[in-house]
C-alpha cells in the first residue's frame, strides 16, 4: 500500500510539473507515456483493491476474536482509502488528460496553420509573378494550361486550408481555449485564401480577354492579307463589299472603335502589338474605302449615248480614221499602264533584294569582325589601340542590323505586294530612320580616326576579311549604311515616276518627303558636328533649319575698317542664332570642317530681301544697320529658300509676342510709317528719308549684347558703296523695341515693309 501510494505521489508530481512543449509531436508522446504510467498505476490498484478483498474474504469468520475483528476493520479500512485514492487518480487524471489533449489540438492546428498560410503565401507569390499574356495565340494557350495547373493545385491547397479554419473553430467551442489567439490565426487563413482566389480569377479573366485579343488580331490579320490582295488585284465592288463585311466578324466597324476596343483588352506587354494592328487595319481601311469609292463613281457613270451618223460619203473615211486612232489610242493608254506597272513590279523587287543584301551585310560585318574582335581569346590578337573600342568603330552597326532585320525588312515583305503599304513602311518609320542614321553618320568621324590608327592591312582585320570572303576592306563595309540611305530615296523616286495617279501617289508622295527629310536632317548633323571654336552652346540655340555656303560681305557703323572684301562663309540658321563659319580645307579624312567666326542672334537682326545689282544678294543687319552681312548664295532659288526661312523664323518671334504688350504698345504709340529702300524712284529724283519724330527717343538694339567674333584677322577692305541709312522707329516711355524689316521687290521699285517687334 505504501509503494503504491509513493508511486501516485511521484506520477502526480510529474504531471503536475512537465512541460507540455510546442511541438505536436513531442506533446502527443508526452500524452501517450503519461497514459500508459496512468494505465500501469491504474491495474497496480485495481489488483490492491482485489487482494484487500480476498484477504477481507478469509478472515471475515462467524465468531471471531477480538484480535481478529480489529484486523477485519483494518482492511475494511484500507480498501476504502484504496477506493478513494483510485477515485481522485482517475479525477485528477481526467482533467489533466483533457487538459495535455486539447494542448495537443492546439499545437496541431498552429502547426497546420503555419504550413498552410506557407504554401498559400508561396501560391500568391507565384499568382504576383504570372503577369506574362503572351504576344501570340500559341504562347496564350500555354499560359492558359498553365493557369489551370496552377488553379488546380491551389484548390487542393484552398479545401486544406477550409479545413484548418473548420478545426480552429471546433477548437474555440472548448472553453480552455484562447479564442482571440485562434480566430486571429482562422481570419488570417481566410484572408490569404480570399486574395489567393481573387488573384487566380483575374489572372484566368486577363489571359481569357488575351486570348479573344489574339483571335481579333489573327483575323484582323487575315482581313489585312486579305484586304491588300484585293488592292493588288483586279477586285470588283462585290468583292470590296464582301471585304468590308467580313470585317464585322471580329468587331470592325470603323477604325477608331476598332482601335478603342483593342486598346481596352491591351496590356503593357501587348501595347505595341495593337498599336501595329490597329494602325494597319486603319491604312487598309482606309485604301479599301477609297477604292470602294472608286469603284462606285466607276459604277454610277452613266454609259455614252451612240449618235447616229447621217450617210454622207465624205464623212465616212475621217469617221473610221478617228476610229482608228481612238482604238490606238486607248491600246497605247493600256501598253503604258501595263509598262507603268511592270517597271514598278521591278523596282519592288529591286527594292525587296537590296534591303535583304544589306540586312546580309550588315550581319556579316557584325558576325565577321565586331563579334571577332569582342571575343576574349582574341584580345591578345588586337593592336592596343583597338582594344575596347568597337563600339567606336562600328557605333551603332548592331541598332541598324536589329532594326532592318526585325522590323524594317519583316514590314517590307508584308506590304510588298501593295505599293502604297510599301509607302507607309518609310512614313511610319521616319522617326526611327532619322535617330539611328543621325547617330551612326555623327560617329563615322570618330570611327575613322581610329581606322586610321589600324589600317585594314592589319593582320587581324585581314584575317576576317579574307574568312569573310570580302572582296573590299572593312572600310568600305562601314560606308554601306551611308550609302543605303540614300538608295531609299532613289527608289521612291522611281517608284513614284511609274505609278498612277491618286491614293499610290499621295503615299509614296509623302515617303518620299519624309526621307528627303531624314537625308537633309542627317547631312544637317554631319555639318554640324563639324563646326570647331564655337562659345555658345549650340544645343540652346534651337533647331538647325539650314545651312549653306555663301560669299559674306560684312561691314559694321563702329569699325569703318571692319568691312571686308567678299569671303567664303558656311552659314548655320538656328532658331535662336546664324553662325558664319569658315570652311577650312579637308582633312585626311575627307572630311570638311568649320571654323567659328561670328555669330548673330535672330531676336537682333533685320532682313532685306533684295539688294540692287544682284537676284542672289540679300542682307541680314542689327538695329540701326549698325552691322550688316550681304550675303551672296550660290543661285537666286537658294537665296529665296534662305530668305523664307528666316522670314518664317522672324514672323514666328512677332507671333510669340504677348498680347497684353502689344495692346499697350498701340495704345501708347502712332501707326508706324512706311519707310523707304534705296531706289525707291527714278534714278533722277533725290531720294527723301522720312522724317522721325522725337529723335531723341529713337529705339536701338545697343541693350543686347555684343555678338561673339572670331579672334581670326580679317581680311583687307573691299570698297563697296555705303547704304543710306534706315529710319529707326520710335519707342515711347524708354522701352526698348525692335524693328524688322522686309525689303521686297515690286516691279522696277523695292518697297519696304516695317514690322515693329518688342523685345522679350
Amino acid at each position: 500500500m505504501k509503494e503504491i501510494s509513493s508511486k501516485l505521489d511521484e506520477f502526480m508530481h510529474e504531471i503536475v510539473d512537465c512541460d507540455m512543449g510546442n511541438d505536436p509531436t513531442q506533446t502527443k508522446d508526452l500524452l501517450d507515456c503519461q497514459e500508459n504510467r496512468y494505465k500501469a498505476l491504474k491495474t497496480e490498484l485495481t489488483s490492491a483493491t482485489s487482494q484487500g478483498e480476498e484477504l477481507l474474504t478469509q478472515v471475515r469468520k462467524p465468531n471471531l476474536t477480538y484480535n481478529i475483528i480489529s484486523h477485519v476493520a483494518a482492511v475494511e479500512r484500507l480498501l476504502v482509502q484504496l477506493e478513494e485514492t483510485e477515485k481522485q487518480f482517475d479525477c485528477f487524471w481526467q482533467k489533466h488528460s483533457t487538459k495535455l489533449n486539447h494542448w495537443l489540438k492546439f499545437r496541431t492546428f498552429l502547426l497546420n496553420f503555419k504550413q498552410m498560410q506557407a504554401t498559400l503565401d508561396n501560391h500568391l507569390k507565384t499568382a504576383c509573378d504570372m503577369t506574362e499574356v503572351g504576344e501570340t495565340a500559341i504562347r496564350v494557350d500555354s499560359l492558359l494550361q498553365e493557369a489551370g495547373d496552377f488553379e488546380k493545385l491551389c484548390n487542393c491547397d484552398l479545401d486544406t486550408a477550409t479545413s484548418v479554419i473548420e478545426d480552429g473553430e471546433k477548437l474555440m467551442e472548448d472553453p480552455l481555449s484562447q479564442v482571440d489567439h485562434i480566430e486571429s490565426k482562422c481570419e488570417e487563413l481566410r484572408r490569404t485564401s480570399a486574395l489567393l482566389l481573387d488573384k487566380i480569377q483575374k489572372r484566368n479573366l486577363l489571359l481569357t480577354k488575351a486570348r479573344e485579343l489574339m483571335d481579333r488580331i489573327d483575323k484582323a490579320n487575315e482581313w489585312c492579307a486579305t484586304g491588300v490582295e484585293i488592292l493588288a488585284g483586279e477586285g470588283g465592288l462585290i468583292a470590296v463589299d464582301k471585304l468590308l463585311e467580313d470585317a464585322t466578324s471580329f468587331g470592325l466597324t470603323a477604325p477608331d472603335q476598332f482601335r478603342d476596343m483593342l486598346m481596352q483588352s491591351a496590356t503593357q506587354e501587348t501595347r505595341a502589338l495593337v498599336t501595329q494592328v490597329a494602325q494597319r487595319v486603319e491604312d487598309v481601311w482606309l485604301m479599301v474605302s477609297v477604292k470602294r469609292a472608286t469603284l462606285q463613281r466607276a459604277a454610277a457613270k452613266p454609259a455614252r449615248p451612240v449618235q447616229s451618223v447621217p450617210p454622207q460619203s465624205a464623212a465616212i473615211p475621217a469617221t473610221n480614221h478617228q476610229m482608228e486612232t481612238s482604238g490606238g489610242s486607248e491600246s497605247s493608254g493600256g501598253e503604258d499602264a501595263e509598262a507603268r506597272r511592270s517597271r514598278r513590279g521591278h523596282v519592288l523587287a529591286e527594292l525587296m533584294q537590296t534591303e535583304r543584301v544589306y540586312v546580309q551585310e550588315l550581319g556579316s560585318i557584325l558576325s565577321g569582325y565586331k563579334e571577332e574582335i569582342e571575343k576574349p581569346e582574341n584580345q591578345h590578337l588586337l593592336p592596343s589601340t583597338l582594344v575596347g573600342q568597337a563600339d567606336v568603330l562600328f557605333g551603332n552597326l548592331h541598332e541598324l542590323f536589329t532594326f532592318h532585320q526585325d522590323v524594317f525588312l519583316k514590314d517590307l515583305e508584308k506590304s510588298i505586294s501593295a505599293t502604297e503599304l510599301v509607302a507607309l513602311c518609310f512614313v511610319e518609320k521616319r522617326d526611327t530612320f532619322f535617330r539611328l542614321y543621325s547617330y551612326y553618320c555623327q560617329n563615322i568621324p570618330r570611327s575613322e580616326r581610329l581606322r586610321e590608327t589600324l589600317v585594314d592591312t592589319h593582320l587581324f582585320l585581314q584575317a576576317c576579311q579574307l574568312r569573310l570572303g570580302h572582296k573590299l576592306p572593312l572600310a568600305a563595309y562601314l560606308l554601306k549604311p551611308v550609302q543605303r540611305i540614300t538608295k531609299y530615296q532613289l527608289l521612291l523616286k522611281d517608284l513614284l515616276r511609274y505609278s498612277e495617279c491618286g491614293s499610290m501617289t499621295t503615299g509614296l508622295q509623302s515617303a518620299l518627303d519624309c526621307m528627303l527629310v531624314v537625308l537633309k536632317c542627317v547631312n544637317d548633323s554631319m555639318h554640324q558636328i563639324a563646326i570647331t571654336g564655337v562659345p555658345l552652346d549650340i544645343s540652346q540655340q534651337g533647331e538647325l533649319l539650314m545651312q549653306g555656303s555663301f560669299l559674306v560681305v560684312s561691314e559694321n557703323k563702329r569699325d569703318l575698317r571692319l568691312r571686308i572684301r567678299p569671303r567664303r562663309r558656311h552659314i548655320f540658321l538656328y532658331e535662336k542664332a546664324m553662325l558664319f563659319c569658315k570652311p577650312a580645307t579637308k582633312n585626311s579624312h575627307n572630311k570638311a570642317t568649320y571654323h567659328f567666326k561670328h555669330d548673330l542672334q535672330m531676336s537682333q537682326i533685320g532682313l532685306t530681301e533684295s539688294v540692287k545689282g544682284d537676284p542672289r544678294k540679300f542682307e541680314v543687319w542689327r538695329q540701326g544697320r549698325a552691322e550688316v552681312h550681304t550675303l551672296t548664295a550660290a543661285s537666286a532659288d537658294l537665296k529665296r529658300a534662305w530668305v523664307e526661312r528666316v522670314k518664317r523664323v522672324l514672323l514666328d518671334q512677332l507671333n510669340e509676342l504677348k498680347g497684353e504688350r502689344v495692346r499697350q504698345y498701340s495704345a501708347q504709340h502712332r501707326t508706324l510709317i512706311q519707310t523707304s529702300s534705296w531706289d525707291l524712284g527714278p534714278p533722277s529724283q533725290p531720294q527723301k528719308a522720312v522724317a522721325v519724330p522725337n529723335p531723341t527717343r529713337t529705339a536701338s538694339c545697343d541693350a543686347h549684347d555684343e555678338p561673339c567674333w572670331s579672334t581670326d584677322p580679317s581680311d583687307d577692305d573691299d570698297d563697296e558703296p555705303d547704304h543710306p541709312p534706315v529710319a529707326e522707329a520710335v519707342g515711347l516711355n524708354g522701352t526698348i523695341h525692335r524693328m524688322v524689316q522686309f525689303f521686297s521687290v515690286a516691279g522696277s521699285a523695292q518697297a519696304t515693309s516695317t514690322f515693329y517687334v518688342s523685345q522679350y
